[in-house]
Parts: C-alpha cells; sequence; structure tokens
C-alpha cells in the first residue's frame, strides 16, 4: 500500500513536494520494521495538516485529494512556469518527458486511498473525513481557483493526457500562489490575502464618472490594449481606495490579481516587477494613500518605473495609486520664493511624478443633497426603518460633529444608526 510514497523518491521536476509535511510524514511510514504505534501517530499528524490545509483552502470534498492536487498545483517549476508563459509547440520535448514521468507518479499518490491506510493501523479515519462530504467545500476559497481545481479533479478520472490536461491548467491559471490567490501583499516575497474585500463598483455611491473612466482603463489593460496608470487623488473618505480593491471583484474572470505595497516598500519595486513580468495574468499594484514630504526621495522609485526607466516597462503590470495630494509631494512657498531657475526646477521635479499617471481621477467631498442621497440608499440597503426627515437630520448631525460629508462618513452614520434602531 505504502509503495507509491517510496516511488516519490524518483521524481524530477516536483522535487521540492519531498519536503511537504504530508508526504514526508508518508514517506517516513515506508520504513521497515516501524511500530504499528508510530505509522499510526504519523498518520494522524498528517492527518492534522490535511484539516488545516481544508480550513484554509476548502475545494475538493476529499480532504486528501483536495490537499495533494493544491500542493501540485502550488509548485513553481520549470514545467509549470514554461506553461503559464509558453504555448504548447514551443516547450522543450525533454522537459515534457520529465513533467510526464513526475506527473504519472504523482497522479497516482492524488488517488492513494488515504481512508483506507488509516483503517489498516485500526483508526476510525472513515468517521474522520466522513464529516467534511458536504456541499460546502469550495465556497470559502477563491472562486476562479476552486471552478478551475473541480474541472481539473473531475478530468483526472476521464483522460490519460496529463500534460494537457495540466498544461492547460497552469496556462490559464498560473501556478504558485498566484494560482490560488487573487490579492496579495509584499513581505520580501507575495503573501496571499485569503478574504480581499468584498466591495464593488455599485457599492459606492455617486463619482459615476470616474468609476466609468477606472472601469474603462482597466478593460483596457486586461484585453492587452493599454491602458494607463491611475491616480486617484481627492478629499479623505470619498471612496478612492474603494474604487481601486472593487475591481479585483468586477473582474475576477479575467486573470486580474492586486498586489497591495506600502510606500516604505517602494525599494523593492525591481524585485516586484522582474518577478511579475514573467508570470501569466495582469497585475495591478495598488499603493494606498500615498504621499511624501518635500525631503523624502523614495518616489524616485515609483518615478522611474511608470515611465523614464532604461528596463522595459512590465506590459501585465499597471500601478493605481491614491493621494490626498495632488502632486503627491509637499511644496513649500520657500520653493516658489527662491531663485527663478532653481525655483522652476524643484517645482518640475515634483510636478512631473504626478503627470507620468496616464490617467487621474478626482475625488472631492459630496454636496450636500448628494451626501443625504448617499445616507439614504445605504439605509435602504440596510433595511432600516426611519422617517426620511428624521434620517435627513440625523444625517447632518453627524456630520457635523465628526468627519464632515463624505461616503465613508455616510457609511459611519449608518452604522452607528443600526445599532440604535
Amino acid at each position: 500500500m505504502l509503495t507509491v510514497f517510496k516511488a516519490l523518491d524518483q521524481l524530477i521536476l516536483y522535487r521540492k513536494l519531498l519536503t511537504d509535511p504530508v508526504i514526508n510524514l508518508c514517506r517516513e511510514m515506508t520504513e521497515d520494521e516501524l511500530p504499528l504505534a508510530e505509522k499510526s501517530a504519523l498518520y494522524c499528524e498528517a492527518s492534522y495538516h490535511l484539516f488545516d490545509y481544508f480550513d484554509r483552502i476548502p475545494v475538493l470534498k476529499n480532504l486528501w485529494q483536495n490537499y495533494i492536487l493544491g500542493r501540485i498545483i502550488a509548485d513553481e517549476n520549470p514545467f509549470s512556469l514554461a506553461c503559464e508563459r509558453m504555448e504548447p509547440g514551443s516547450i522543450s520535448p525533454a522537459l515534457l518527458d520529465a513533467a510526464r514521468h513526475d506527473l504519472d507518479l504523482l497522479t497516482q499518490l492524488y488517488h492513494f486511498d488515504w481512508i483506507a491506510l488509516g483503517q489498516s493501523q485500526q483508526l476510525a479515519a472513515e468517521s474522520w473525513f466522513h464529516s467534511q462530504q458536504d456541499d460546502n467545500a469550495g465556497k470559502d476559497a477563491n472562486q476562479g481557483y476552486a471552478s478551475a481545481l473541480k474541472h481539473l479533479a473531475i478530468k483526472l478520472s476521464e483522460t490519460d493526457d496529463l500534460l494537457g490536461l495540466f498544461y492547460s491548467f497552469y496556462h490559464h491559471n498560473a501556478c504558485g500562489d498566484i494560482a490560488v490567490y487573487r490579492a496579495f501583499s509584499w513581505d520580501g516575497k507575495l503573501k496571499g490575502i485569503a478574504y480581499p474585500d468584498p466591495v464593488h463598483l455599485s457599492d459606492l455611491i455617486g463619482y459615476e464618472s470616474q468609476k466609468q473612466a477606472l472601469r474603462e482603463n482597466t478593460e483596457a489593460f486586461l484585453a492587452g490594449r493599454g491602458g494607463n496608470h491611475v491616480l486617484l487623488f481627492g478629499d479623505k473618505g470619498t471612496g478612492k481606495s474603494s474604487s481601486v480593491k472593487a475591481l479585483l471583484n468586477e473582474y475576477t474572470d479575467k486573470s486580474l490579481h492586486m498586489i497591495e505595497l506600502q510606500r516604505q516598500q517602494l525599494a523593492e519595486i525591481n524585485t516586484i516587477i522582474d518577478l511579475l513580468r514573467q508570470r501569466s495574468g495582469f497585475y495591478i499594484i495598488f499603493i494606498d494613500d500615498l504621499s511624501f514630504e518635500d525631503f523624502e526621495v523614495e518616489y524616485k522609485y515609483l518615478k522611474s518605473h511608470i515611465e523614464g526607466s532604461l528596463q522595459a516597462p512590465a506590459e501585465n503590470i499597471r500601478f493605481y495609486v491614491t493621494s490626498n495630494r495632488r502632486h503627491l509631494i509637499r511644496e513649500n512657498w520657500s520653493e516658489r520664493q527662491a531663485g527663478e531657475v532653481h525655483a522652476r526646477e524643484a517645482q518640475q521635479e515634483k510636478l512631473s511624478f504626478a503627470d507620468r499617471f496616464g490617467l487621474t481621477l478626482t475625488y472631492t467631498s459630496p454636496l450636500q443633497d448628494e451626501y443625504l442621497q448617499m445616507v439614504r440608499v445605504m439605509a435602504q440597503n440596510e433595511g432600516l426603518k426611519i422617517d426620511p426627515e428624521l434620517l435627513d437630520r440625523l444625517a447632518l448631525q453627524w456630520e457635523l460633529s465628526y468627519h464632515g460629508r463624505s461616503g465613508r462618513s455616510a457609511r459611519q452614520f449608518i452604522n452607528d444608526l443600526k445599532g440604535r434602531i
């Protein structure tokens, strides 16, 4: 029964899987003369990892297959990466032969009967894993990934063309964490965000022209027709950040990914772009609330990459930046009062940064009628039963007492009102 684990020593391209905790524990079980109690302990430890993985990425009902197929997809190796960026006829025949060899072994591993192994060790494995055989699998996962993985699992039982099957998955969905997640943060490497903000553009009341311009630019980008880097600037709480985050939910079926970058990480832009330019899919690098004091120079990293670097631009990457400042960098009156040449040079240096964004969208604080309309729509969406005149009066009192008129203030008012009605 355990010979499939021994055979994994022959893996060529997928050898990183040998360090996987579950596969490692299974290989330990193949040791001769290992007491039954120790084998059972190894089985239980491996089962913990299956449950833990399912809790984070619940796609396939069979926990063993959910784990093994997920780890195969997550492996970045010469074959999976080549499938992302190359057409089938361009991949080296030697690489294809090595991949075919590995996929034959891994498919046997995928079909391994994990419950039967537990029962052979006198463990109640069937009852442990039966509790997961319900219809909730996949509901908490990235739906694009979940759908693709379920399709792959079905085809694994219907076809012998493993190369074609896995090529198709990698080519359309990528490999590694990029296949699993749509949103990422950066911590020296991409770190998947399991639960990105579910906001949609339709949730943002008002700013229709800004949202339409953002849609058109993003659709052009996703269609390979250019699309510009975008600067969204304006008053606080007006929906700039939400407009960008909503794009991830508007285009879930368009291979759009979003990487959230902090200002202090701008020096790592080179690393991020080099990582992403060869990967399949499209990437928006999202920098929220960006601004610089006049003595800070980190903006130069971003400025050169948007336009002006010797390095060719990555056509699958765009920067979407929000700021409360139109020109992003603080400008002092003292600079304008300096000698004429120096004043012009200082101003041009700072103005040229913002000018490199091909699309600039302005979000201003709503007028009173617009603010009240936001409140009314939000109250209706929340099902709040309240006299309209009273609602308007309370909303105006709220904006005077707190943060002024904005979509954020309207939302905070509604949240407060829900707790008092």
